[in-house]
């Protein structure tokens, strides 16, 4: 035969020490355990709720994440075709002042070069930083962009 559980032989103890229970304790013994899965029941129900409201939450934020994501990639697209458009166009300038016959070509070369220095060496990741940040700064410079 098995070993009592804990509770089994607390059980078998207390019923050498407890007199016997009038109809009175019987009845109230029945509302305590009664009030007690009524509390179990409400506590089950309200952190299911909880539950179900941490997983509406969580869905909201992913979507705003999602969005958010999405703008930056298509904002980060936009920029770096500009970067590369001015890119483009500063080399587009420096193959041209190269080939000058006028007298201020090599100053002209040495300012077009200093341009594209600088624009190398600036980011457009260097002010990043929130998403919230970038929103701001795009939607207050007036740019338009499309998703």
């Amino acid at each position: 035969m098995s070993q009592p559980t804990p509770i089994q032989a607390l059980g078998k103890a207390a019923k050498g020490v407890l007199p016997k229970p009038s109809p009175a304790m019987v009845v109230d013994t029945f509302n305590l355990v009664l009030a007690s899965a009524n509390q179990w029941v409400k506590v089950i129900n309200e952190e299911k709720t909880k539950r179900e409201e941490i997983r509406a939450w969580e869905h909201t934020q992913l979507e705003i994440i999602h969005v958010q994501r999405d703008f930056l990639l298509t904002a980060l697209d936009k920029t770096f075709d500009e970067r590369r458009e001015n890119f483009r166009r500063l080399f587009d300038n420096l193959d041209a002042a190269l080939v000058s016959d006028r007298e201020d070509a090599a100053a002209q070369v040495a300012e077009i070069l200093g341009a594209i220095t600088e624009l190398a060496q600036t980011s457009p990741f260097k002010d990043l930083k929130s998403p919230a940040l970038v929103v701001q700064e795009f939607l207050q410079g007036g740019r338009v962009i499309e998703l």
